[in-house]
């Protein structure tokens, strides 16, 4: 079987500005200390969270560049969750234990699964006797638009890689063992190029095909488990991602193939997560999304179940900002994913897990927050969207407003970060180009809610 991931890019609202002061009339510059943040936040918690900040149900509000190019149109709920107090949590990086793997691969895995690098015969002739019908039908327009290369860096045609595609799969036929002569895997984890992993595929009649992998990797966040299942005849898998997936309600499309509940989707996720243990893991989101098909892929229409860890009742805000954008080494070091848990659940049940980078909750750094009121933090929003946009012609519509967590660096600490509180204005964008880009997660700007620096996401800090 080969493993094929389709992955779909939605372009990213990426806003890069990172700072420490509110309200300044210039992109503000990075900080280099969380000191003087942690002294503000201590300074006054008096009141309830809902008191502190202010905040209308919904806000209304219109405004625009000096030179007309730019216009933002505010129609947003705006959310404040019920929490009793916003702490400052000290976050750290942390892996996936055997025990976590044990009740992913009971919970989600149907049939025995197999080494991926060992195929049967049969697997691989399914394969060859593809591409030779995809060699006869000839390029798709994306097979056209990628150049080629065989070992040695020599450019090919699309028709030269195919057949070169196919040659390797005959060799690999003659050595390949019969389908009963595999054995299955442990499910425990193995050390293979520096890495702690597990890894299986499998199929049956009845779930189709399904790939598993859990792996501790060498690197800051790089762990994660993924699954997937599908039942495409000719043994390819889907790599589903949140972040790379679209969305019905952003797209305002029906998925007439996805008649299951969010409710009833949940009532099979929620399980899971529990057996896991994760400690201050909360449900997040039930999103309806897709994956659209093309020649050889059937479209794909699915709940997309988020969880994000929660503090009091303070969830750490899910945007698609990955967190892996490139940093000053001199200052923040590498690059961090931000944690991610999402399962992928369709009438069939769950076809999908994506967990990647989690966290080792670490000491509460304040007990609470002082915060900036509500309106403070939409002049922030009003003035540095203008001032980090400067120069562009868009069409902006803020649609959701919501105070929550977002992670950021710490100096000199690698692998640590602390949890702030902060607000996310979420909307769309439609570019000189006539393009609308934006989903339900893009963040146009994350503000700091206890001094109104902005965050930038891609960051990190």
């Amino acid at each position: 079987m080969k493993k094929t991931y389709i992955v779909p890019l939605l372009a990213a609202l990426t806003v890069l500005a990172a700072g420490c002061q509110a309200t300044p009339e210039e992109p503000i510059v990075v900080g280099k200390s969380n000191d003087a943040l942690i002294r503000r936040a201590e300074e006054d918690t008096s009141g309830t969270l809902a008191e502190r900040v202010a905040a209308p149900e919904t806000c209304q509000d219109s405004f625009s560049s000096t030179d007309g190019r730019l216009t933002v149109t505010v129609d947003a709920a705006v959310t404040v969750p019920a929490a009793d107090s916003v702490p400052i949590i000290r976050v750290t990086d942390g892996t996936i234990t055997q025990e976590q793997a044990d009740v992913l691969m009971a919970s989600l895995v149907h049939t025995p699964l197999h080494d991926p690098s060992e195929r049967s015969k049969d697997e691989i002739m399914e394969q060859i006797l593809e591409y030779k019908q995809m060699l006869a039908e000839g390029p798709t327009e994306e097979d056209v638009g990628i150049t080629y290369y065989d070992g040695n860096g020599n450019e090919l045609s699309w028709e030269q890689s195919m057949q070169q595609a196919i040659d390797r799969l005959q060799e690999e036929y003659s050595a390949a063992p019969e389908e009963n002569e595999r054995a299955a895997i442990s499910g425990q984890f193995v050390e293979k190029d520096g890495a702690s992993l597990i890894e299986g595929v499998g199929y049956s009649e009845e779930y189709g095909y399904e790939s598993f992998q859990v792996g501790n990797f060498a690197g800051l966040g790089a762990h994660r488990a993924l699954y997937d299942r599908n039942s495409v005849g000719n043994g390819g898998y889907i790599l589903l991602e949140p972040t790379y997936i679209q969305y019905a309600d952003t797209a305002g499309r029906e998925l007439p193939g996805l008649t299951i509940s969010a409710d009833d989707a949940r009532a099979l996720t929620d399980p899971v997560v529990e057996k896991l243990g994760i400690e201050n893991m909360a449900f997040y989101a039930a999103r309806k999304g897709y994956e659209e098909g093309n020649e050889r892929w059937p479209e794909r229409d699915f709940w997309v179940v988020l969880y994000t860890r929660s503090f009091g009742g303070l969830p750490i805000t899910y945007t698609s900002a990955t967190g892996s954008m490139m940093t000053d080494a001199a200052v923040y070091n590498e690059p961090w994913r931000y944690e991610t848990l999402a399962f992928f659940v369709d009438d069939s049940g769950i076809v999908g897990l994506h967990w990647e980078a989690p966290y080792t909750v670490g000491e509460t750094v304040t007990e609470d927050s002082a915060l900036l009121s509500f309106p403070d933090v939409e002049d922030v929003f009003r003035k540095m969207y203008v001032v980090n946009n400067d120069g562009l012609e868009q069409t902006v519509r803020v649609t959701r407003i919501c105070l929550g967590y977002a992670r950021i660096a710490e100096q000199d600490r690698e692998g640590s970060a602390i949890l702030v509180p902060a607000w996310d204005f979420f909307g769309t964008v439609t570019g000189a180009d006539g393009v609308l880009r934006g989903g339900p997660d893009d963040s146009l700007l994350t503000i700091n809610a206890i001094d109104g620096a902005i965050i930038d996401r891609g960051m990190g800090y």
